[in-house]
C-alpha cells in the first residue's frame, strides 16, 4: 500500500466519521483533554487533526493557546475541520505528512498525535519530525492503539478489512521509539475500553 491510498479512504468516510465512531472519540478525546496542558502564548500541532473535534474540545474547555495548527492529510476530514473554525483566527490549517512536517524547527511548545500513531508508514521519521518542530522542553502527547492481548486480534481484522495502513505498536515499543529519537517519556499509561487496548504517552523535549 501506498502513502497516499490512506488519506483518501478518510476522504470517503469523512462525513461519517463522528456518528460512526462517537463513543470511541468521546473516550479517547476525554484522555487527552485530562493529560492536556497549555499556556497563553503556546503553539500547538495537532499533527493528525482530523475533522478538528479534539481542537473544537479544547475550545470548548477554554484551553490558552496563541495558535493552533490543524495538520491532516485527509482534504475531507480537513474540509470538516475548516467549516468549525471559520471565524477563529488563532486556528490554521496544514495538509503534511507527519514524516514530513512543512513547519521551521523550534516552532511549538505542544504537539499531539491523537488516534493516528497506527497510520504513520515511518513511525521513527514522524518522531524525528516532531522532534525537529518542537521547542526546547516542549510536549508530545501521543495517544493510540496498543498492541497487546486480545487486542492484537481485533487488530488484525481492523488492518485486514479496512484497507488502511496500519501499523500498530505497544506501549513498550512507543516508548522506545520516543527514547531513540531523544525524546525523554516523563508518563506512560495503558488501559482498556471496551475492545480496545489504548497508550497515552507524554514525552518532553
Amino acid at each position: 500500500m501506498n502513502q497516499a491510498e490512506t488519506p483518501e479512504i478518510y476522504n470517503r468516510k469523512a462525513h461519517i466519521y463522528e456518528q460512526k465512531w462517537e463513543k470511541y472519540l468521546t473516550h479517547t478525546h476525554q484522555k487527552m483533554l485530562e493529560a492536556f496542558e497549555s499556556k497563553q502564548n503556546h503553539r500547538i500541532l495537532d499533527v493528525s487533526a482530523g475533522t478538528g473535534l479534539f481542537a473544537h474540545h479544547l475550545i470548548e474547555k477554554g484551553m490558552p493557546f496563541s495558535q493552533l495548527v490543524l495538520n491532516d492529510v485527509s482534504g475531507g476530514m480537513l474540509n470538516i475541520a475548516r467549516e468549525r473554525f471559520t471565524e477563529n483566527s488563532r486556528v490554521s490549517f496544514t495538509a503534511h505528512f507527519a514524516e514530513s512536517l512543512g513547519f521551521e524547527s523550534l516552532s511549538f511548545d505542544t504537539v499531539i498525535s491523537l488516534n493516528a500513531f497506527h497510520n504513520y508508514v515511518d513511525q521513527g521519521q514522524a518522531l524525528s519530525e516532531i522532534y525537529r518542530v518542537l521547542k526546547p522542553g516542549g510536549r508530545l502527547l501521543v495517544l493510540d492503539w496498543n498492541r497487546k492481548g486480545l487486542f492484537q486480534l481485533v487488530n488484525f481484522c481492523i488492518r485486514t478489512f479496512t484497507g488502511e495502513f496500519i501499523q500498530t505498536v505497544s506501549a513498550e515499543e512507543v516508548k522506545q521509539l520516543l527514547e531513540s529519537e531523544d525524546f525523554s517519556v516523563q508518563a506512560l499509561k495503558e488501559w482498556k475500553f471496551r475492545y480496545w487496548n489504548f497508550f497515552l504517552c507524554e514525552a518532553e523535549k
